[in-house]
């Protein structure tokens, strides 16, 4: 199961950004190579449990690298649709802002994130719906408070 994870996982990467994603992905390219490599990674890793029998999962692995960041985002809600995919972000103190680049229902989408580092956890900050496009977007009005625990990383 771990193996087909991770070949879904590449081929979602490989062949995100030859779908309709092309300004998304150049916008998350340009964050990848905006900032200066260094030689130490650290990678952390968060899960947030929810529902009424905590049966909704959301799982976040994060690689830093200087002020880049890069990793895996899934959230899975019991009985509903999936997103999973990768995250490609800068990294401004404890502030994390990039770009979610996803599949859903078969389709490849992209939504922008922002994350805080703060005790152990990360908080991400939340959603409003666009009235004229329907979308999901961080506005003005969102706030962090979407708490993600730091858990022990699998492989």
């Amino acid at each position: 199961m771990k193996r087909i994870f991770i070949l879904f996982t590449a081929a979602f990467s490989i062949t995100a950004c030859t779908a309709n994603l092309s300004n998304e992905c150049k916008k998350a390219d340009t964050v990848l190579s905006s900032g200066t490599s260094g030689n130490s990674q650290e990678t952390l890793c968060f899960q947030k449990l929810s529902g009424t029998s905590n049966q909704d999962t959301a799982r976040i692995k994060l690689t830093f690298e200087a002020d880049q960041v890069s990793g895996d985002f899934s959230n899975i809600p019991f009985e509903k649709d999936s997103r999973i995919g990768t995250i490609r972000a800068k990294m401004d103190g404890d502030l994390i802002q990039g770009l979610w680049i996803y599949m859903q229902e078969g389709m490849s989408d992209t939504l922008e994130v922002e994350f805080k580092l703060m005790d152990k956890k990360l908080v991400q900050k939340n959603y409003t719906i666009d009235a004229g496009t329907g979308r999901e977007v961080i506005s003005e009005a969102s706030v962090f408070n979407i708490e993600f625990p730091q858990v022990e990383c699998r492989n």
